[in-house]
């Protein structure tokens, strides 16, 4: 019996709500039409829909019938005033949010145009005006308002990269200058005007070599013992070093970046080297060095080094950089390196040029108001002053335009024949007594007190003096 009454309570109890024969709990199954059904219900007024929420549609048709609450809105009378402003002019977007991110938007720009330090034109300000005009006014006139804070947004962007421009390329450093100055594939028409043999087995240096182009083809064509590039910008140095691997033949071997032969014989290429071969590649290397000595006293240290010193195209920048007494002290001390016979090729761009360049900073406009010493003065210094002997003019060679055919001037320094020469005329057979030490400055005999030197005459204290 008992056996049988718990069967009939299980049998019973799984017929029960919620149950199934066995006891488990039912798996409810939600459709589609079910879940919009308890969404609607939940989420939406009474009649509203997801095109309309609130079901305004409803209350402009039938207010009455669209709203089942215990007071009910009366909406019934006809003044048209208080029925446009009970009711939203979106109907979908009832509650008006999106104007919540144009308010925002419009308080971004107002402090953006209060933080610029520039003032705001006259036409612009007066079209920025129609921002906050009442929201009966035209759309048109929103639209103005709108692009006149673009403009000025523009136009403070361009002065921002102007000025980026003018401080990263102030000393003419441009790292697309051989893009501007050659065509792709182009060999530069200023060499086919230098000479082989003023670099054949000679010591060179190129200052403002910037990535390279003529210093590497000089080493590879011209067979120089060694050339050495140098410019002031770190980045167009990192450059040229790089394209040496494009001038290699084939049968060169390259490791990384370089040639294989640079670590082999230099150790890694971080470390200067210190000696060169004259085979390409190993007889070219580049330098970040600025060539412009701080003082004129430096130039005391300075000793001969060089056979040939290639300056083309950068005399403007020192002249913007560092006023007169800095092309001065460049020419004494290229003079200074230089070893006699040397040549100093010089190409300098014409004073008509530094205008453009005069406004990119500060420094440039300074320099450039003070300028009495012109490149139409550089000849005569350079001779009288300096102590070249002589100078070649260059025909100018041809270029992608007009600007870049500037003149080429070679001047050279006294050979070893002419200063001994010179020595021996100077020199006098009336010498007595014997000087065991010589030193700089002034040595009188008895009989003519005459001064002795150990020095060329080009290296006296007085042509520094004079710079």
């Amino acid at each position: 019996m008992v056996r049988g009454e718990n069967s009939r309570f299980l049998h019973d109890r799984g017929r029960g709500r919620g149950f199934h024969q066995r006891g488990r709990p039912r798996r409810h199954t939600f459709t589609a039409e079910t879940f919009r059904k308890k969404f609607e219900e939940s989420h939406y007024a009474r009649g509203g829909s997801k095109q309309d929420p609130l079901n305004l549609n409803g209350l402009e048709a039938d207010p009455q019938e669209a709203c089942s609450a215990p007071q009910q809105l009366d909406v019934s009378h006809s003044d048209t005033e208080e029925n446009s402003s009970f009711l939203p002019k979106n109907k979908r977007d009832p509650l008006n949010l999106k104007s919540i991110g144009k308010e925002k938007k419009k308080r971004q720009r107002d402090r953006d145009r209060s933080r610029s330090q520039s003032p705001i034109p006259a036409k612009l300000a007066k079209a920025d005006s129609s921002q906050e005009v009442p929201s009966g006014k035209s759309e048109e006139q929103k639209e103005a308002g709108d692009n006149a804070v673009d403009q000025i947004e523009k136009e403070k962007t361009a002065k921002d990269k102007k000025e980026f421009f003018n401080k990263k390329y102030c000393y003419g450093n441009f790292d697309r200058y051989y893009g501007i100055r050659l065509d792709a594939g182009q060999r530069d028409s200023r060499l086919e005007v230098l000479r082989k043999e003023w670099f054949e087995k000679k010591t060179i240096l190129d200052i403002g070599c910037n990535v390279g182009l003529i210093t590497i083809a000089i080493a590879k064509d011209y067979a120089p013992r060694r050339i050495l590039g140098i410019d002031i910008d770190d980045h167009l140095i990192g450059v040229a070093r790089k394209n040496i691997r494009h001038y290699c033949d084939e049968s060169i071997e390259i490791k990384g970046k370089y040639p294989a032969s640079f670590s082999q014989q230099f150790g890694p290429v971080a470390h200067l080297p210190t000696t060169f071969k004259t085979k390409f590649p190993d007889n070219v290397w580049f330098r970040r060095e600025n060539y412009v000595l701080q003082s004129d006293e430096l130039l005391e240290t300075i000793q001969e080094e060089f056979d040939v010193i290639m300056a083309l195209s950068i005399t403007k920048w020192i002249h913007l950089n560092w006023g007169d007494d800095g092309i001065r002290r460049f020419f004494l001390r290229a003079f200074r390196q230089l070893r006699p016979g040397g040549r100093l090729i010089l190409e300098v761009q014409p004073y008509t040029s530094y205008r453009k360049r005069s406004v990119m900073t500060e420094a440039h406009r300074e320099n450039y108001r003070r300028i009495e010493f012109r490149p139409s003065d550089f000849e005569m210094y350079l001779l009288e002053t300096v102590g070249f002997e002589s100078v070649e003019h260059v025909e100018p060679p041809s270029a992608k335009t007009k600007g870049f055919q500037r003149p080429i001037n070679v001047y050279i320094k006294k050979g070893p024949n002419s200063i001994s020469s010179e020595k021996a005329s100077e020199s006098t057979p009336t010498w007595t007594t014997p000087i065991a030490t010589p030193t700089l400055g002034a040595t009188q005999t008895p009989s003519t007190g005459a001064e002795l030197t150990d020095i060329s005459p080009a290296y006296k204290s007085s042509d520094v003096a004079s710079a």
